[in-house]
């Protein structure tokens, strides 16, 4: 199936390749007004954030803050019915530190129409414990 007879997994692509540029603007385009955005608590951006304007203020405002370098890259996409999942590698440079990190991270989005609507960011808790530098 060609990318273009998949328009969830194309909204959810732009996004990625929108956060690669630094593009926040174009990021939260895609969003639903009323969007609920998911991070693990125990994160640099944890909690549930409501609507375009709290993500890009807690979220992506902050990544410039938490890395010198940072990119998504997403792997592989997994669409069915609204919902497409995401298996990402997260990559960077820690801001301060130097301390490289890399992690596959599954995000799993739900649209409606082509707008993304919910978005839920899974990490696996003890390697990001570790970057996190807890026990």
């Amino acid at each position: 199936m060609s990318t273009g007879e998949r328009p969830d997994v194309d909204a959810v692509r732009s996004v990625y390749e929108a956060v690669g540029r630094g593009d926040v603007d174009r990021a939260v385009a895609a969003l639903d007004e009323d969007v609920e955005w998911i991070e693990p608590e125990g994160g640099p951006f944890g909690g549930t954030h409501r609507g375009p304007e709290a993500v890009a203020e807690n979220v992506f405002a902050g990544l410039g803050d938490e890395w010198d370098e940072f990119a998504v890259e997403p792997d592989r996409f997994v669409a069915d019915d609204g919902t497409v999942v995401a298996l990402v590698t997260h990559r960077g440079t820690r801001a301060g530190t130097g301390e490289t990190y890399e992690a596959p991270v599954a995000d799993v989005w739900d649209l409606d129409d082509g707008t993304i609507t919910r978005f839920r960011h899974y990490v696996g808790s003890v390697r990001y414990a570790e970057r996190r530098g807890e026990p």
